[in-house]
């Protein structure tokens, strides 16, 4: 079996601030880059990059940038590309989408002096027109989500993969679904070849290769040092799905294919199972020699190719590869991500300002093209995420959501402005949903805690009950009942913060949200 290494790249990343870039490129990104040449030399791995990602390692880190293009020269790895700012791309209308697709490109071609031929797909995302979007933008080869895939219909209604639509097929919403209850066999030929049909494309005009988070998704536990998720657990979980018949000819399986912030950092791991979001992108010195050991396991298996070869030089299966329109990656849907509180509060003003923008006649092509830059720059995910809900009482990043509100304004700018009384968007009951449940539980923990023999312990649940109130108070500030100022968020989100640990922390994810069991 041949194998293949993913490292997703994203510093547009929610709760990541350019304070810690720099960080976060040399523990994570140099790291990899460092460990491949040393341990590996022509071992092949593909590293994926936003075009905002890539500008930034430019910036902080130039010698990290060589190290990739030695790399990319050498051939030892592939460099895949998505969207410049990291949205959705089914959550925005496809010529917004081609937009984001050149800008993107437009840096590829500065910064490492290529135009990728495969592309990630974020959060694998999808609706009819990506496919399209991404043969436009000259992309040969696409990623795809196997389980997406697998529950999903044909345009006739009847599933795709009936045998496992039937068991893991749920029409309940969510952001998280880990609990495969089809036991998929190891020969399963949709994640050892690839796609060369899309639905909606000519034959050969995409290839798709498809990862599975039943592996990828143990690999994160595996580099998070998760209990149960060991590196004898995962080359068994690579050997079980690494079968194949035997006429027939070699495939390929995808190892990894998650954030490459898991490889050298705890990215969001503490925040999701340990209830500490303020211990985000802390380095995990263990991470070398787990991605040591890793490839050094899969090469006793086989060999590693790139994901350009997986797709153009493995044969393809003939059927026509189908997906749900909204579906996206880890049991989730794309409308998801557009259905956050500060989702709902930039869609309607960034609606506005792009009808603007469509109808402007006299724009030059410059600032036409700048405003299309920082209106499809506010689509970034990670500024509008995560979700607000009582099993998940997360708040968005002040950082993240002032990149979509800074560039959302630019844009207007460029194009003369727009009407904000047609919003009917309401700031003050957005900011109520987004902050009110942790402000509850906090509240709630400082009341248990007043009654305390301990005088500290008491002076902490007072400040903190102090604190919420201040986060509680909605100023004048506010420009009008549509907008939320980035000024006024973070005042309110910091206090919450401070509040939070006074009382020595809440719980920010319970069990629904998590991983019920370690299924393969």
């Amino acid at each position: 079996m041949n194998y293949i290494n993913i490292f997703h790249a994203n510093l547009n990343y929610a709760y990541l601030t350019p304070d810690r870039y720099e960080f976060v490129i040399r523990s994570a990104y140099e790291m990899m880059f460092d460990t491949m040449a040393q341990h590996f030399p022509g071992v092949k791995f593909v590293f994926e990059a936003s075009g905002y990602t890539i500008e930034q390692i430019a910036q902080y880190t130039p010698d990290v940038l060589e190290k990739l293009n030695a790399a990319i020269a050498n051939g030892s790895c592939e460099f895949m590309g998505s969207p410049y700012a990291h949205p959705m791309l089914p959550n925005f209308p496809e010529e917004d989408g081609l937009w984001t697709l050149r800008f993107s490109k437009d840096v590829y071609e500065k910064h490492l002096m290529l135009q990728p031929r495969s592309f990630w797909n974020p959060e694998c995302g999808w609706r009819s027109y990506v496919p399209r979007q991404v043969a436009a933008a000259g992309y040969a080869n696409m990623i795809g989500d196997f389980e997406a895939y697998s529950c999903s219909l044909y345009p006739d209604g009847t599933p795709q993969r009936p045998e496992i639509h039937e068991v893991e097929h749920s029409d309940e919403q969510a952001f998280y679904n880990f609990d495969f209850r089809y036991d998929l066999p190891g020969t399963e030929k949709a994640i050892h070849f690839p796609f060369n049909h899309i639905r909606g494309l000519e034959p050969n005009q995409l290839r798709m290769f498809l990862r599975s988070d039943r592996i990828a998704q143990f690999g994160v536990r595996y580099f998070m040092g998760m209990e149960g998720y060991t590196l004898e657990d995962y080359r068994e979980l690579i050997q079980k799905y690494s079968q194949q018949g035997d006429q027939e000819e070699k495939g390929a399986l995808i190892v990894f294919a998650d954030d490459a912030e898991y490889v050298g950092t705890n990215g969001w791991f503490k925040l999701k199972y340990e209830n500490k979001p303020d211990n985000v992108f802390e380095q995990t010195p263990e991470s070398k020699g787990k991605l040591i050991d890793l490839v050094s396991g899969c090469l006793e298996m086989g060999d590693f190719i790139t994901f350009d070869q997986a797709c153009n030089q493995l044969p393809a299966l003939q059927e026509t590869i189908h997906f749900d329109d909204d579906s996206a990656w880890h049991g989730a849907r794309a409308s998801t991500w557009a259905s956050t509180p500060m989702a709902r509060i930039l869609r309607p003003w960034q609606d506005l300002v792009r009808e603007k923008l469509q109808l402007a006649k006299g724009l030059d092509p410059t600032t036409r093209k700048k405003a299309w830059y920082h209106l499809t720059n506010s689509y970034n995910s990670d500024g509008q995420w995560p979700p607000t809900l009582p099993e998940s009482p997360h708040i968005v990043h002040p950082f993240n959501y002032r990149y979509c509100f800074d560039h959302l304004t630019r844009a207007e700018q460029l194009i003369g402005g727009v009407d904000h009384d047609l919003l009917e968007t309401d700031a003050v009951r957005i900011l109520d949903e987004i902050l009110s449940i942790q402000q509850c539980l906090i509240l709630d923990k400082a009341d248990e805690m007043i009654p305390s023999e301990d005088r500290r312990q008491m002076e902490f649940a007072g400040q903190a009950k102090s604190l919420i109130e201040t986060s509680r108070s909605v100023s004048q500030s506010l420009a009008s009942k549509n907008s939320i100022l980035p000024d006024e968020y973070a005042r309110m989100t910091e206090s919450l913060v401070q509040a939070r640990q006074l009382v020595g922390g809440i719980e920010i994810e319970t069990t629904k949200c998590r991983v019920k069991n370690k299924t393969h």
